[in-house]
């Protein structure tokens, strides 16, 4: 068991210590800038964008699930954060070309940087993790690249949380209270 554990780590280490400086400086500025934050992705990518949606609540961004029957009109000023590692999913990518002809940006997350997304995308961030078991990786299909986001985006919200000046206090008053 450890050693299936170190290679987990030791992959998603590698792939974490390859993300651009630049492009995480540049999804914070993005955050920063954007009146309303609109998150989308498919599949387990799709739910660990979920979770830097709630994070992004919890700092007190206004955030929707784009997709969600309840998410509001995007509109110039926001931000649509579109993940998906081969960055050719049609969902992601259709909403991505949809805010951008409304005048919204778009920060797109995939591990494909010539991909359709990334092209489309105001900021694309890459995620430098092969999608398919291989030499670069022993586990099974995207779980390297899913990994590597969901640290990541987590890396990201510690920046916001430092940049922003936001506590613990005002995210535990954010964190759901229903469960």
């Amino acid at each position: 068991m450890k050693a299936y554990r170190d290679i987990v780590l030791k992959e998603v280490a590698a792939v974490l210590s390859r993300i651009s400086d630049e492009s995480s400086r540049g999804f914070c500025r993005e955050l920063a800038r954007a009146k309303a934050v609109y998150v989308t992705g498919v599949g387990r990518s799709g739910l660990v964008v979920q979770a830097f949606g709630q994070r992004l609540m919890h700092l007190g961004f206004d955030v929707h699930l784009a997709h969600e029957i309840t998410a509001p009109a995007i509109r110039r000023g926001d931000l649509l954060v579109a993940c998906s590692g081969t960055g050719s999913t049609l969902l992601p990518l259709y909403m991505a070309r949809k805010a951008r002809r409304i005048g919204a940006r778009v920060a797109a997350i995939t591990a494909m940087p010539k991909s359709p997304l990334a092209r489309l995308a105001h900021l694309p961030i890459t995620i430098p993790a092969p999608l398919e078991r291989g030499r670069e990786t022993k586990q099974p299909a995207r779980s390297l690249f899913e990994q590597a986001m969901f640290l990541y985006l987590d890396s990201v919200i510690l920046t916001a949380m430092h940049e922003f000046r936001i506590t613990g206090n005002k995210i535990r008053r954010r964190h759901a209270n229903l469960e």
